[in-house]
């Protein structure tokens, strides 16, 4: 018997596996696929601690708190495994993607001046200088927001991958969970290959998380929404800062002149790969604001499903003795994983549930959020 079985390996699951490896625990890692390459794999890295949020809220200080730990981790995985997750200070600009916006991004901006000084609104000379010329704002409101940097979700994936080898956490692999049945105690996880047992499991299936847990929760507790991102190198672009849209488009700058250009929302479409569609409305969106662009050559392009819930709040629960899922963290489950991680393990380990996740329970209101959907 194992002490954790923890049901799935992207950021969530590998991060609490990692935190509970620094006790003598015995824990298995079950992945349907190859680990990690589902939505962490293939996120645009975006450490989005302000720009995703325009009112208070716990997540909010959560996400500011989970944002501060990854220079200490970037500098923790690198003399652990040798690779380097590329941290960098870019921060991030957030632009209205219509005059109809700017009052939005004014509202939003008053909001985050509250809790950093340093967040300042871009007037058109002050755009066109941080960003080398390189953004048109027509008449459009922005603001530079610090802080809000970013990592490569690629090399993040494979150095929490890299660091349960090397602690020696059972990883099991191409592996599909079926059922999850109680037992006095632990539970039983049947998969289509064995049948193993555990005192405590997690289940971190991102978008598939509700349907392992049917028993406990509706279906549409979690449900996937897909998103298409494409790379486009251009190697006499000067853009540093990620540029954020009220639309939801974003472009980040990466390293060897590189840009990342997400991300579409198809609300409950589970398909794989990028359609014409979308392609064009992210080449339009980002050619609109950053025109030299055009130039550049698309030298990749994916899709990825990232998991959603209702008001856009994760899931971080018990939903019954020792049974935890851990789920809905949509666009910012590269930024929460090191906090998430560190939390629930103490939490599984100690059976003492963090007064911070209080008001991430499974029942929740609604609220809204900026989608462009098919």
């Amino acid at each position: 018997m194992y002490d954790v079985i923890i049901i799935g390996s992207g950021v969530m699951g590998m991060s609490i596996a990692r935190e509970l490896s620094k006790s003598d625990i015995k824990i298995a890692v079950i992945d349907r696929d190859i680990p990690g390459k589902h939505a962490s794999f293939k996120a645009g890295g975006m450490l989005g601690a302000q720009n995703e949020f325009t009112e208070d809220s716990d997540l909010f200080h959560i996400a500011r708190q989970a944002q501060e730990m990854f220079e200490p981790l970037r500098d923790s995985l690198l003399d652990e495994v040798g690779l380097d997750i590329e941290y960098l200070d870019s921060g991030l600009i957030k632009l209205a993607s219509s005059i109809d916006d700017n009052a939005s991004v004014e509202k939003q901006y008053k909001f985050l001046q509250q809790y950093n000084r340093a967040v300042e609104l871009l007037p058109a000379k002050s755009l066109k200088e941080r960003t080398n010329g390189n953004v048109i704002s027509d008449n459009l409101s922005a603001m530079y927001i610090p802080n809000d940097n970013q990592i490569n979700a690629n090399k993040y994936t494979k150095a929490l991958l890299k660091s349960l080898e090397q602690r020696g956490i059972h990883r099991i692999y191409n592996t599909e969970v079926s059922d999850i049945t109680p037992l006095n105690p632990g539970y039983r996880v049947v998969t289509d290959t064995d049948v193993l047992t555990a005192e405590k499991v997690v289940v971190a299936g991102g978008a598939w998380s509700g349907k392992l847990l049917s028993h406990h929760m509706p279906n549409s507790s979690v449900t996937g929404v897909k998103g298409e991102v494409l790379l486009v190198e251009h190697p006499n672009l000067s853009l540093e800062t990620t540029l954020f849209t009220t639309n939801g488009c974003y472009v980040v700058p990466k390293m060897k002149n590189r840009y990342l250009i997400g991300a579409t929302s198809y609300f409950d479409d589970y398909s794989v790969g990028v359609s014409q569609l979308g392609k064009k409305w992210l080449l339009q969106q980002a050619t609109m604001h950053i025109p030299n662009l055009r130039d550049g050559k698309l030298i990749n392009q994916w899709s990825g499903i990232r998991p959603y819930t209702s008001g856009e709040k994760p899931i971080m629960d018990e939903v019954a003795k020792h049974l935890f899922i851990i789920s809905g963290h949509y666009r910012n489950g590269i930024l929460l994983s090191p906090y998430v991680g560190k939390w629930m393990g103490d939490w599984i380990q100690y059976d003492r549930k963090p007064e911070q996740f209080a008001d991430f329970i499974i029942e929740r209101g609604k609220t809204n959020e900026v989608h462009y959907k098919r």
